[in-house]
């Protein structure tokens, strides 16, 4: 009724075009509407880690994480550190990369720590806390 009232008709030759809001015309198809299924096979093989993988990514690591206790900016992508720090995880490599990131954080504290002996008045008992483990305790 709103065509005709429009001054527009459609034939019936034309009835298999329909146009969208968009001003784009499609031809509807003739196939019901069934969905393609994406199906995701796991690898027959898991990807080897090149033999100086593991080394590599710790370095990139050490650096990020240097960075961030000096206060400067990171070379590499937090997204990058992240997948290296998962595809570790992944390889069980995960004992090795805690033990090593546990060093570097104790190795930082102890070397800011003694810029507060310079207060000789009071007395600093810092308890450095990684990942709900009492790392060291540092009395002055």
């Amino acid at each position: 009724m709103m065509a005709e009232e429009s001054g527009q008709s459609k034939s019936a030759g034309f009835s298999a075009l329909v146009e969208n809001s968009n001003g784009v015309t499609k031809t509807p198809s003739s196939k019901s509407s069934t969905s393609k299924k994406l199906v995701i096979k796991n690898f027959k093989e898991r990807p080897t880690l090149t033999e100086t993988y593991t080394e590599d990514t710790w370095l990139k690591l050490r650096d990020a994480v240097g960075a961030i206790q000096n206060s400067t900016s990171i070379k590499y992508n937090l997204e990058e550190l992240y997948q290296a720090v998962e595809n570790l995880c992944s390889y069980k490599v995960s004992p090795m990369l805690y033990k090593q990131l546990r060093q570097v954080c104790e190795d930082h504290v102890r070397a800011q720590i003694h810029q507060f002996r310079e207060y000789p008045l009071l007395q600093f008992c810092v308890c450095v806390y990684f990942n709900t483990d009492v790392v060291n305790w540092y009395l002055l």
